[in-house]
């Protein structure tokens, strides 16, 4: 027959397993144990910031750092070889030489019997973009060097070189206030119309000769 003090100790001992079976998240800093998440949670927020906020503020900084370097690597990353340089009236400049396209124009200037020099690197913006159409030296021939076929003018020339060209004015003379004329010659016979209207297809020579005297007589 059971005693009273065994029962006693039997409800004692079942009452604490019970407690402890309710207590089973335990905090690992001091050992206290908590009967829910929550409880252990608010727990470690009041006696351990330490703990709680090291582990987010982790996860919040790696996420920062990740950005960063990601949006670093976006900016830093080699540019594509498009759209680099402001397009000048239709014509792109792009961070590699084209070669899909590639023909050659010849241009001389002449004013007064001189000849003026066509610069080099004209439409050539250094370690950073080639317009497709350039020279690359003082020689007199422009490059055309494009990602497809494309019917250049010697307008569009000029305007990536930054220089006038009508029959009013080319480079730095004013035609009508010098009552000077001009003569264009397309591959070697007069050409009257709009200067800036001359296509640059392969292996074209284009003469522009303002005067008098005339360089080519006429």
């Amino acid at each position: 027959m059971t005693t009273v003090s065994e029962r006693f100790a039997k409800d004692n001992y079942a009452g604490a397993v019970l407690a402890v079976l309710r207590m089973r998240y335990r905090c690992r800093s001091c050992g206290a144990t908590f009967a829910s998440r929550e409880a252990l949670r608010a727990h470690i927020r009041s006696k351990h910031p330490v703990s709680y906020y090291a582990p987010r503020i982790g996860y919040v900084s790696a996420l920062v750092l990740v950005a960063l370097v990601g949006g670093y690597l976006v900016l830093a990353r080699e540019p594509p070889a498009q759209a680099v340089g402001a397009p000048i009236s239709g014509i792109e400049c792009w961070s590699m030489e084209q070669v899909a396209y590639h023909v050659h124009a010849k241009l001389e200037v002449y004013v007064r019997g001189e000849r003026r020099t066509v610069p080099a690197n004209i439409g050539i913006i250094p370690n950073r973009c080639m317009y497709w159409l350039h020279t690359h030296d003082a020689t007199g021939w422009i490059h055309v060097e494009a990602p497809r076929e494309i019917r250049p003018t010697l307008g569009q020339f000029f305007d990536i070189w930054g220089q006038p060209l009508s029959r009013e004015r080319v480079l730095d003379v004013d035609l009508v206030s010098s009552g000077l004329g001009m003569r264009v010659y397309v591959d070697g016979k007069p050409y009257d119309g709009d200067p800036r209207e001359i296509e640059l297809i392969d292996m074209r020579e284009i003469v522009i000769d303002v005067g008098p005297p005339f360089a080519i007589s006429g």
